[in-house]
């Protein structure tokens, strides 16, 4: 009998395994096949080090490993799997799979055996901690173990576990498979046969000896990508011959030439022509919208330092000379709620609507004058909504002027965190560059080095470069400078990394310690800043633009801007500088952008200085407290606004700094809260389910009102919607009510009740639902709350209709529309708009009520606004049906149908099959009238407690 888990052979009776630590004779089920790479690491000589130390101290160093072994492992997408003695295993490609899986355990491997090495100074051992670590990729099957856990399979796992066994301490050792992987980003070693016990044939190891790292450069002479360019022209092309939009998405690796097309597009471009770039700088009320800010700053020749009258003053010439589409105004105050210009606001759910809105507007503008080119660079490290943004700009559907070519240049972490990329758009091309041919690679060092270089010199470097443009021109630059060494061999580190340290280590020492404070500075860094961290002279700073260390942004405007050459160059000085002086420059900065408002990216440099510090001193967690304090400040807002995949992201990592769950109390609550409500936002509601349970729980231990008010509220909606238990949601959200009365706050109040007031609504209490939202009303109004007063009205409005109380309805609802108007929030206006129609409806305005749901649907479908958008989507339906338009109306409920199904929710089934049946009775078709419904039926069964049916 074999383990299940390794193959390994078991002795008789074995409960578990003695290769891999599995528990035998236990059932699992294998859910699929797929290529995974698989890494064990183990701690060399641990029971000597038992010996050694007391077993307390022994306990706490083998802790150590393991947290240090996990941390690596997640930080590169690995998932750890096993914990054996003193060995961890990990499988890369678990739930999904990716292309760089193998390079991404590689790295991980490094990494561990990098920080187990300073272990032994962080315990004050007089002998240096070492690991071992095997790497294989291979078929593997995947499935469930027979606690619920993921398990993997196969000989792939007992390859990897053998690799690690013939490792020699301190060595990372991979299999055949994983090398073939990973050949063009790693240096090898020798190949090795190692006799592996199960294996009939020796397995081929290789140990890893460093990391090809790959990097860009934008003067690289063009080379090698003549056919990508005429894509690109072609596409220009069409984009002005059809006056329809375009996404022009190129992928690769850092280095490939991404910039460098683009760069060669944009110059070869008709000057009549508008090009625009998105940077990711300070100028912006948001993060997550600064390179939108940064291409509006840029056309209306708004500086950083503008005041707010003389930003506004250049907005309203700018729109007044473009002539955007819509409400002048309204432009003009979104447009400055973008550049931070926009009077503070307590609702700030309108904030992404209002940016969104802006600049489309905008961009809709200077595309009926002229064609728009966007390009927007490292598009991986932009935030969800602004790529959501982008996505906007050439979704189908949209109206107005398309002459717009958007050109994006992300590495291939875009594609794999958002698989669907581009696949709203009108048209879209997506170009993946692949290294350099060894004809081209050998034409671009001609091109770099001149007549100054052999033949031999050349294909040395071309032999090292794998294809990428940067590594090559690099290499070249550095042969020129430096010439050969004493053997013979050039001066080309084995690694993109190694070159560019080699780089920074050949500059003037004060020089190199500039570039190293300036990498502090993620995007880009002015005057102002630069002051933050150094006392640089302009000479110095000159100094560094004339070795190609950083360059000006030339488009900036009149306050200069720098930023690195390239995003690797400045990765690799940040990890030149101390982790003591990570802390002290990032904190100084946070500082400095605290106090000016811009509470996102203070977070980020508060992040980064509270990771250097716990590095230093995990037991300090003093700057990790502070860390946690700001992104959960910023994912408040990003929440508020309605940024939830930004609120998420915020969220995690603020979690992720907050230590050991043990020691969490009433931040960590509320930050639970508040990943319930942008979970429920973006429909995920199996996750806001259980992200809000966890906050119930941690809220009523703690006794704490507000997370107990705001996770209540938004747990008895899904209750309601998703688990049709309206007992559950009755208490739920009685409790919630209850919460915010003793917090005493009229906002939380107003938007409990409103929650509240579904219930009794939902089972045809109509009175008792009155009761509810009029006192929800008054509380709105008492607390200046315009969102709960317009949803108080709506649902008052609703209450009517289902009442028979027309005029009452009517009266309501045209109350909430004037006042969503005023507010200028879009989601209240389409939810106003939604029931307004319903009113029309149902007095047989119906032409009226279909102009109003179409507009509605439009907004709905632009928020991502899924249960609203459903419901808007059956109403018309509903209203086609009663015109007798059958087949539109058959299109409309369908598809409210399909969105239902998709969202899990389970309130708009049973009326929209209902209301599915009554299409089937106009046709004449009874039976599929009756299956319908059946279905009807099934789905008002599965609300317990509730009698309740929308009138269809």
């Amino acid at each position: 009998m074999n383990c299940t888990i390794c193959g390994s052979a078991l002795p008789q009776g074995a409960r578990f395994c003695p290769s891999c630590g599995a528990v035998v004779n236990q059932a699992t089920s294998t859910n699929e096949r797929k290529v995974v790479t698989v890494l064990f690491a183990d701690l060399v000589d641990s029971t000597g080090l038992s010996q050694r130390l007391d077993p307390e101290r022994a306990r706490e160093v083998l802790g150590r490993f393991y947290d240090v072994a996990v941390d690596e492992l997640v930080a590169l997408r690995g998932r750890p799997e096993k914990f054996i003695g003193d060995a961890v295993m990990a499988v890369f490609g678990l739930p999904r799979v990716h292309e760089d899986d193998a390079l991404r355990a590689v790295r991980a491997g490094l990494a561990i055996q990098a920080r187990v090495g300073r272990l032994s100074d962080d315990f004050g051992l007089p002998q240096p901690l070492q690991v071992r670590v095997g790497i294989e990729s291979g078929e593997a099957a995947a499935g469930t173990g027979p606690e619920g856990q993921v398990l993997v399979t196969g000989t792939v796992v007992n390859a990897a576990a053998r690799l690690q066994t013939a490792a020699a301490a301190g060595e990372v050792v991979v299999g055949r498979t994983a090398r073939l992987l990973t050949d063009t980003m790693v240096s090898f070693g020798q190949e090795r046969a190692v006799d592996a016990k199960g294996f009939a044939e020796p397995l081929a190891a290789s140990p890893v000896v460093g990391l090809s790292t790959r990097s860009a450069r934008r003067t690289i002479p063009f080379v090698g990508r003549a056919d990508e360019l005429a894509m690109l022209r072609r596409s220009f092309s069409r984009v002005v011959n059809t006056s329809r939009p375009l996404l022009f998405t190129i992928v690769g690796e850092p280095g490939i030439g991404k910039s460098r097309l683009a760069a060669e597009f944009v110059a070869g471009l008709d000057p009549e022509g508008t090009v625009l770039i998105g940077r990711s700088h300070l100028g912006a009320d948001s993060a997550t919208f600064a390179p939108a800010a940064s291409i509006v700053r840029e056309i209306a020749d708004v500086d950083d330092e503008a005041d707010a009258s003389v930003a506004s003053a250049k907005l309203r010439s700018l729109i007044d000379r473009v002539g955007v589409p819509g409400s002048d105004a309204r432009t003009i105050d979104r447009l400055a709620a973008l550049l931070g210009l926009a009077a503070p606001r307590r609702d700030e759910s309108a904030f992404v609507h209002d940016v969104r809105s802006g600049f489309l507007a905008l961009i809709e503008g200077l595309a009926a004058e002229r064609p728009v080119t966007l390009l927007f660079e490292d598009a991986q490290t932009l935030r969800p909504q602004m790529l959501d943004l982008i996505e906007g700009i050439v979704a189908r559907g949209r109206h107005g002027p398309g002459r717009v070519l958007v050109v994006v240049a992300a590495r291939t972490d875009l594609t794999d965190d958002r698989p669907g990329w581009g696949s709203g758009a009108v048209n879209q091309v997506s170009v993946r560059l692949e290294p350099l041919s060894d004809a081209d690679a050998t034409e671009l060092v001609r091109q770099a080095g001149g007549s100054e270089l052999d033949e031999k010199e050349r294909a040395a470097i071309v032999g090292r470069a794998g294809g990428n443009p940067f590594f090559i021109v690099e290499s070249t630059g550095m042969l020129l400078r430096e010439g050969a060494s004493h053997d013979g061999e050039p001066l080309i580190p084995p690694t993109v990394q190694a070159m560019i340290a080699a780089g920074l280590d050949s500059l003037a020492p004060e020089l190199r310690e500039l570039a190293r404070r300036l990498s502090v500075f993620r995007y880009d860094f002015d005057p102002d800043e630069v002051a933050l961290v150094s006392d640089a002279t302009d000479d110095l700073l000159e100094q560094l633009i004339d070795a190609e260390i950083i360059v000006r942004d030339e488009t900036a405007g009149p306050t200069p801007v720098w930023r690195f050459r390239h995003d690797v160059l400045r990765d690799v000085a940040y990890a030149s500088l101390p982790k003591r002086e990570r802390a002290r420059l990032h904190m100084t900065i946070a500082e400095r952008l605290e106090a000016a408002g811009a509470v996102t990216w203070a977070a980020d440099h508060l992040e980064a200085a509270a990771m250097a510090a716990l590095d230093l001193d995990p037991g300090d967690r003093a700057a990790a407290d502070r860390a946690v304090d700001g992104l959960l400040t910023a994912a408040d807002r990003a929440r508020r606004r309605i940024e939830s995949r930004s609120a998420l992201d915020l969220y995690r990592r603020a979690l992720a700094l907050a230590g050991p769950e043990e020691i969490w109390g009433v931040r960590e609550a509320r930050a639970f809260a508040g990943i319930g409500e942008a979970r429920y936002w973006l429909a995920e509601y199996g996750a806001a389910t259980e992200a809000l349970d966890r906050a119930i729980e941690a809220g009523g231990k703690l006794g704490d009102d507000w997370t107990l008010s705001l996770a209540l509220r938004f747990r008895g909606d899904i209750a309601i919607n998703v688990d049709a238990d309206l007992d559950a949601a009755e208490a739920l959200l009685a409790r919630s009510v209850d919460a915010a009365e003793a917090l005493g706050e009229p906002w939380a109040i107003a938007r409990s009740l409103l929650f509240q007031g579904w219930v009794p609504w939902t089972r045809t209490q109509y009175g008792e639902s009155e009761q509810i939202w009029r006192h929800a009303l008054a509380r709105a109004r008492d607390g200046d709350d315009r969102w709960a007063e317009v949803r108080a009205l709506t649902s008052l409005s609703i209450n009517s209709s289902e009442q028979g109380r027309d005029d009452d309805a009517l009266a309501l609802i045209v109350e909430a529309q004037e006042l969503a108007d005023r507010i200028g929030d879009q989601f209240s206006v389409a939810v106003t708009t939604t029931q307004r129609a319903r009113v029309d409806a149902d007095a047989g305005r119906f032409e009226t009520a279909i102009q109003l749901l179409d507009a509605a649907i439009a907004t709905f479908g632009d928020l991502g606004a899924r249960w609203e958008l459903a419901d808007a989507t059956a109403e018309r339906g509903i209203t086609k049906r009663d015109m007798g338009l059958l087949d539109e109306a058959e299109e409309d409920l369908q598809h409210a149908i399909r969105l239902s199904e998709e969202l899990g929710e389970r309130q708009l089934a049973s009326w929209t099959w209902r209301a599915l049946a009554r299409v089937s009775e106009k046709r004449g078709d009874q039976a599929e009238a009756a299956e319908r419904s059946k279905l009807a039926d099934q789905a008002d069964e599965r609300f317990r407690g509730s009698g309740a049916a929308r009138s269809v």
